[in-house]
């Protein structure tokens, strides 16, 4: 019989956008092993329920699931042989408490994938209160027994400025970059289209990247660019140079797009770009390189664990340096040379990424070894019979 995973997919069933998070959240399900059995739970108000393992084929399909389970059985069942996975960020403090109480009642194995701590450590990117909104995750991480990172930064970030160096040991595992189903491309001069692929949000300096075009424009490259994403909050000025630029035909701007226009985009292009100033990991660049295609990049996690092959890496995401990187992609020659060193990127799959978070879960569960909580003392809990009282810890939604 296999060993079950229970895996918490609140944020998931509750708003299955297909971006972020919830994309990392898909191809784990879509690629986990068959050597472990994953079962969908819910964090209620006061208590996790497990779902029907058939909610997880309607996430990764993208189909709502609108289905109530007021009968869907409470975890944890048996708790000395739960093993509880959370691939999720959340905001909720009843949530917190939850996963609280699981772990001071020490029940079975919890652990957490962490992606990243842009909202504490970098707030000035994000709405005022973003990052006392997070405070509840926070304080419940520094009890998690267990954690995986996606990047050397998440894992560096979480030891030094969260846990102050009493952090516990976990894997770093990058996540993979053939998702979109991209077939591996070939350059030719014919390709003079440049892509910049994710949020409009400032962080991301899309308006940098017009600003550079603009420039190249005045002086009559022909370099043509296309730019995906959606204009979120904060991004009048983005919003201001789409405007300005309205009319110019080496410029298409594409608000949502799914995959497959995704493809066909990067099918035409030269090099895709990106000038983040502040990037939780990065997965389009890494999206590029696996098809092939070089970036003009700065620097972000997913790519400092690459070798700097196929990539122009960016000192400063201002105008002039973007400017500068695309020129030199344009030449004909060393376009060439950089498509030649992207192809030979070693580039991880989800599927490396979903079976490297199962290892990780089954073998760290199976060691069975108790780990101090360094920023907390265990609550006294209710006894009967001998028996930790779980009853409070989970309740219905």
């Amino acid at each position: 019989m296999t060993a079950a995973v229970h895996i918490d997919v609140t944020n998931l069933l509750r708003d299955p956008i297909r971006t972020g998070i919830q994309r990392v959240e898909r191809e784990l399900i879509r690629h986990w092993p068959e050597h472990s059995r994953l079962v969908p739970v819910i964090a209620g108000r006061r208590r996790f329920r497990v779902l029907p393992c058939d909610v997880l084929a309607a996430l990764v399909d993208g189909a709502p699931v609108r289905h109530r389970f007021p009968l869907a059985r409470v975890l944890p069942a048996d708790p000395a042989r739960l093993r509880l996975l959370n691939p999720e960020l959340f905001f909720d403090p009843g949530r917190a408490r939850l996963y609280g109480e699981l772990i001071r009642a020490r029940a079975g194995w919890i652990g957490w994938l962490l992606y990243d701590f842009l909202p504490w450590l970098a707030p000035n990117y994000f709405h005022p209160g973003a990052s006392t909104l997070g405070m509840p995750f926070l304080a419940t991480l520094r009890e998690v027994p267990h954690v995986a990172h996606i990047s050397a930064q998440t894992r560096n970030e979480y030891a030094a400025r969260i846990m102050h160096g009493h952090g516990r040991d976990g894997p770093v595992v990058s996540l993979g970059g053939d998702g979109l189903g991209l077939d591996r491309q070939e350059f030719s001069p014919g390709r003079r289209l440049f892509v910049a692929l994710g949020t409009l949000e400032p962080r991301k300096n899309v308006a940098a990247i017009l600003e550079a075009f603009g420039e190249l424009w005045a002086r009559g490259h022909n370099a043509e660019l296309v730019v995906i994403g959606m204009l979120r909050s904060g991004t009048a000025r983005e919003a201001e140079l789409l405007h300005r630029f309205r009319n110019e035909k080496r410029l298409r701007y594409i608000g949502t797009a799914d995959d497959a226009t995704i493809r066909a985009v990067l099918g035409e292009a030269r090099a895709l770009v990106c000038a983040t100033e502040a990037e939780g990991f990065g997965l389009p660049p890494l999206e590029a390189l696996h098809a092939g295609i070089p970036v003009i990049a700065t620097a972000m996690p997913s790519l400092d664990m690459l070798p700097p092959c196929g990539q122009i890496r960016l000192s400063e995401a201002r105008p002039p340096a973007i400017a500068a990187a695309v020129e030199t992609m344009l030449d004909d020659a060393t376009a060439a040379r950089l498509w030649r060193e992207a192809a030979s990127v070693p580039v991880r799959s989800w599927r490396d990424f979903a079976h490297d978070v199962a290892d990780w879960v089954m073998a760290s569960s199976e060691a069975g070894k108790a780990i101090p909580l360094p920023y907390s003392q265990p609550r006294a809990l209710n006894q009967t019979n001998g028996q930790t009282a779980l009853s409070r810890i989970s309740v219905r939604p």
